[in-house]
């Protein structure tokens, strides 16, 4: 018998090897600790409930895509796709909280100049931070490359993006539902 392996037997092995190498961890997602568990859930039940933020995040929507409206006279808004919703992630899986990405408000094919760009930065900075999204994160911000989030508690956000279509998006973060309140 030889000991020489074929390429195609020697590449096996090397892909065996490597899925189980490192693959021994007991436990890969831990569960919340008690404690944090608790601290999540006195979080949410300081905050709106489920119901209200998704009313909150629809206005902000509402009123930044006014203002670009306003700006951009072209603009003509449409929500594609229904938003959807689900349980929290950690550190809330515990809660009974609830998540809500809103449908996405999209205006196609118009023309936004980097002074308009501008402007309607500051209106959704206002807005946002009407709801305490007040970290700015930007993504992309090259003429006609435009994106940019602002953050909120418990992972809420609202978003502003431009290529060619202007986009707004809003999402709740974590929130307790007005039953669980």
């Amino acid at each position: 018998m030889s000991h020489h392996m074929s390429p195609a037997g020697f590449f096996a092995v090397l892909a065996i090897t490597a899925l189980t190498a490192g693959c021994h961890v007991s436990q890969p997602y831990e569960p919340t600790s008690p404690s944090v568990a608790a601290e999540a859930l006195d979080a949410l039940m300081s905050l709106p409930s489920l119901e209200d933020t998704r009313t909150q995040v629809q206005a902000v929507i509402d009123e930044i895509t006014a203002a670009a409206s306003r700006l951009i006279p072209a603009a003509r808004w449409e929500s594609p796709h229904e938003g959807s919703g689900g349980n929290c992630e950690r550190p809330y899986e515990q809660t009974g909280g609830r998540r809500y990405f809103l449908p996405d408000a999209i205006a196609q094919n118009i023309d936004v100049s980097e002074q308009a760009w501008a402007e309607l930065e500051r209106a959704a900075a206002a807005a946002a931070a009407r709801l305490d999204a007040t970290e700015v994160q930007v993504m992309q911000n090259q003429p006609r490359n435009h994106d940019v989030g602002f953050y909120g508690p418990t992972g809420l956000f609202i978003k502003v993006g431009y290529r060619g279509n202007l986009v707004v998006s809003g999402y709740t973060g974590c929130r307790l539902p007005q039953e669980a309140k």
